[in-house]
C-alpha cells in the first residue's frame, strides 16, 4: 500500500465493497480517496467545511455514499464517492 501525503495519518479507512481497489481514508488533514488499492491518493476534500476528520462510513447498499464524521461532530455526506460534500440531515443518517 502506498503512503498519504506526508504529515497525515488515516484515523479511520473504508473500502469500497463493489469495488475493492477504491478506499477511503478520514485523517486530520480531511478525506482521501484511491482508486488503486491504496497505491495512491487524492485529496477528497471538496464541500467539506472542516478537514479535521474522525471517522469515514460507506453505505454497504450504496458504495458510492458515504459519511465522514469531523472531530467538532458535524456529519458530512457525500453521494458521488467523495467527489463533493455537504453537511448531511438527520434523515439521511437513517
Amino acid at each position: 500500500m502506498g503512503r498519504l501525503p506526508t504529515s497525515t495519518s488515516a484515523r479511520a479507512v473504508v473500502i469500497d465493497s463493489q469495488q475493492p481497489k477504491r478506499v477511503y481514508a478520514a485523517c486530520q488533514t480531511g478525506m482521501f480517496r484511491s482508486d488503486d488499492g491504496g497505491a495512491t491518493w487524492s485529496a477528497a476534500n471538496q464541500g467539506l467545511g472542516e478537514t479535521d476528520l474522525a471517522s469515514v462510513a460507506i453505505d454497504p447498499r450504496q458504495p458510492s455514499r458515504l459519511f465522514g464524521l469531523a472531530r467538532s461532530g458535524a456529519v458530512y455526506l457525500s453521494e458521488d464517492g467523495a467527489e463533493s460534500w455537504r453537511v448531511a440531515s438527520a434523515r439521511e443518517g437513517a
